[in-house]
């Protein structure tokens, strides 16, 4: 379970790849409430959207290169606040308007592949971030082609090519410390640790925390929590479990003070995750149930399937396993839908689960058909390095069954066993009172023939004394 779980975190912490937006120059001419959304979108999102849906019907009748400036700024608000299908829209908008190749187009693109990456199409989201940085680095401006850089690591690190996703971010860490930009800075920690946090779980609270003072130092209340929650689960990889749930509840705090309804969701995964972590079910169970409250701010289905699947451990924890299996069956029916690289490495997990929760039902053939399945997928999917571990897990669970049916069949041997000491009972009992009857027998048999002698003896006496009595 332990490296289900942490297969759990480590695609979980992908949607908090930060969306890195540059900070953009005011556009000459630009109205002065789209200068207010720009130097302020980042503080005060909620406030800075609702600023420009009171003017987007202005919006067409600005010069172009401020009506790309406006979308530009829609797609990156939203993507803050986790609504990415109108990150998408934006974007697409904004980028519609002209083929010219500027800073907006690069920052238009990051925001377009950010959006697909989140519904879950890597190697589009990786196409458009790769253009976005060769134009990045045509026309000469670092801070973007790092950005570029940092959301293709992102891409990598979200399919396990950790190393490759180091290599780009180490690039980014040396070039970019004469740079003396503290956005790239704080992101560049922030991914760093992002990354670390999945192969070097020590290293990772260091460059998270330095993340988070950054971010915290220029109000940046989005990249706060993604850190946090980042920090948090870093925490609980580690097994520091008090302090991955205290984090959560910070989380918790700032997100109900500014109604977040995304970030509630993922406060309470994770007060969810860490309380099953911790053994304590029934409020994980808790927790889980109320971040289903906000499970419509969930864009990506592979969230919904993890979702899915983290409640039916819980339940599995519980030993509610009719409850868990449900929980399973819609999680595989939601990933049968999706098609990219976790599709597989999620159904493998989900058939093991499945496997074990039908085990512990009693239903050894289903368990054995999913077990088969799981080892058929497993062989498509990995490398034959990864055999050993498929056979230590055909292993495991061949043990795990043969000790459940030889449990079984020793039941069976003490149910038998009773069975026969019942018998032997019964007989004995009826043995006795067949000695029983026949000691009455004797006894009475005794008696009678006692009563017999007395009487013959009687007789005798009585006839003597006849004889005795008419001799006189």
């Amino acid at each position: 379970m332990k490296d289900i779980r942490q297969l759990f975190l480590l695609i979980s912490m992908g949607l908090w790849s930060l969306s890195l937006q540059a900070s953009q120059a005011v556009p000459l001419g630009a109205p002065a409430w789209l200068q207010q959304v720009i130097e302020q979108k980042r503080i005060q999102p909620e406030t800075m959207l609702v600023l420009l849906q009171q003017h987007e019907d202005q919006i067409p009748t600005l010069p172009l290169q401020i009506q790309r400036s406006a979308y530009l700024q829609f797609a990156s608000i939203y993507g803050m606040l986790g609504e990415h299908q109108q990150q998408l829209n934006y974007a697409r908008k904004g980028l519609a308007l002209d083929d010219r190749i500027d800073a907006v187009r690069i920052q238009l693109m990051f925001n377009l592949g950010f959006a697909t990456e989140i519904q879950d199409n890597y190697l589009q989201a990786q196409q458009y971030y790769q253009q976005g940085t060769q134009l990045a680095e045509q026309l000469g401006l670092v801070s973007l082609r790092f950005k570029g850089l940092m959301n293709q690591a992102a891409i990598l690190r979200a399919q396990d090519h950790y190393q490759e996703a180091l290599s780009l971010l180490q690039q980014v860490y040396q070039q970019s410390s004469e740079l003396d930009d503290p956005e790239i800075e704080a992101e560049i920690h922030a991914e760093l640790g992002l990354l670390y946090a999945t192969v070097f779980e020590d290293e990772a609270v260091a460059f998270l925390e330095q993340a988070y003072g950054m971010f915290k130092a220029m109000g940046w209340r989005t990249s706060k929590i993604a850190v946090l929650y980042n920090l948090a689960q870093t925490y609980s990889a580690l097994e520091q479990y008090e302090q991955a749930f205290s984090t959560y509840q910070r989380i918790l705090t700032v997100s109900q003070q500014y109604d977040d309804q995304l970030n509630l969701y993922y406060a309470y995964l994770g007060l969810a995750i860490t309380s099953y972590e911790t053994g304590r079910f029934n409020s994980a169970l808790t927790y889980i149930q109320k971040a289903e409250e906000f499970m419509q701010q969930l864009q990506s289905p592979m969230r919904h399937v993890m979702h899915f699947y983290e409640k039916a451990t819980i339940y599995s924890g519980l030993e509610q396993y009719s409850q868990a299996l449900q929980q399973l069956l819609l999680s595989e029916q939601l990933l049968q839908e999706l098609d990219h690289v976790e599709s597989a490495v999620m159904l493998l997990n989900i058939q093991f689960m499945q496997a074990e929760v039908r085990a512990s039902l009693g239903q050894y053939e289903q368990a054995y058909a999913l077990l088969q399945d799981f080892l058929s997928l497993f062989r498509e999917r990995f490398t034959q390095e990864s055999q050993a571990a498929l056979n230590s897990l055909r292993l495991n669970f061949e043990y795990e069954r043969e000790q459940s049916e030889r449990a079984l069949l020793l039941k069976d041997n003490e149910l038998q066993a009773l069975r026969l000491q019942e018998a032997e009972r019964k007989r004995l009992i009826q043995w006795l009172w067949t000695a029983v009857f026949a000691i009455t027998s004797l006894v009475l048999m005794i008696l009678l023939l006692w009563q017999r002698k007395l009487r013959h003896s009687a007789e005798t006496l009585q006839s003597h004394h006849q004889e005795e009595t008419k001799s006189l």
